[in-house]
């Protein structure tokens, strides 16, 4: 025998009769489900609606808010000649305004000018504070930016490291610590530059490197003088030379695989 399962249904929050879902508005939202319906169901509606149109009907037509009702009359007193006029224009009446003094009378003090008020500070320029009534410290003063090329200004931080940044063969920016002794050298041997007293650039990154080398010696072979396409360090990386330009040259094959890690003396005086 089949099972009739019955179609899903909900209390109504008005009438209190259980409908099917139908009869009811979907709620919207993100916390909604699928099965998430309204309190009144169609019925119901339709009786707040009428309900709500036969007193909108009794209690005459609807004004727009946009139209806001006249301003009152304001009584005629000590106050400006122009803020009158301006009210009476928006209200539409034209409220008395205070009589003017006759020619050769003097005219009424204006508030607060008395001898009484005292001098007033202008808005937002009071006097200024010292440093020691805020308890603020005063910002430190800046020395002047060092010379690019003058390694003796670095100073390393508390753990003796220097910072360097540099930028990819891509453009991405990196930095790294190093320590003072290969930052003085970098920046003497023109490969870096010093930003500020903690911090060195360095100029190139690998490709502008190579091709500012190769274009520099003429791709001309600094042992030889035949054509080169490869770098060699004068003094080599196994003996403490780093990749500078005073201490890289252009060579060729042959002879930079001779070379290998000798010193240029040792290659010169074979």
């Amino acid at each position: 025998m089949t099972e009739i399962i019955p179609p899903p249904s909900k209390k109504c929050a008005y009438c209190h009769q259980l409908k099917p879902l139908s009869e009811f508005r979907r709620r919207t939202g993100k916390r909604s489900s699928g099965a998430s319906r309204r309190g009144a169901c169609r019925a119901c509606r339709k009786l707040r609606e009428a309900a709500a149109a036969s007193a909108a009907a009794v209690s005459g037509p609807a004004v727009h808010p946009s139209a806001a009702p006249p301003l009152p009359e304001r009584p005629a007193g000590p106050g400006p000649a122009k803020r009158d006029k301006a009210l009476a224009a928006i209200s539409g009446t034209a409220g008395a305004a205070p009589a003017r003094p006759a020619a050769g009378q003097p005219r009424p003090p204006a508030r607060g000018s008395g001898p009484a008020s005292g001098p007033k500070t202008p808005k937002g320029k009071g006097r200024s504070r010292s440093a020691a009534e805020t308890g603020r410290s005063l910002p430190q003063q800046r020395g002047p930016k060092p010379d690019p090329q003058d390694a003796s200004a670095l100073v390393p931080s508390a753990k003796g490291m220097i910072l360097m940044r540099g930028h990819s063969d891509k453009g991405r920016r990196w930095h790294q610590e190093i320590d003072l002794e290969l930052a003085v050298t970098l920046v003497k041997e023109h490969a870096a530059v010093v930003v500020n007293r903690r911090t060195i650039r360095r100029l190139f990154s690998n490709k502008d490197f190579r091709a500012y080398i190769l274009n520099r010696d003429n791709y001309t072979c600094y042992f030889c003088g035949l054509y080169g396409d490869t770098i060699d360090h004068l003094l080599p990386r196994a003996k403490g030379g780093h990749t500078t330009p005073d201490n890289c040259v252009c060579a060729c094959n042959l002879c930079n695989q001779t070379k290998a890690d000798q010193s240029l003396e040792q290659f010169l005086g074979r």
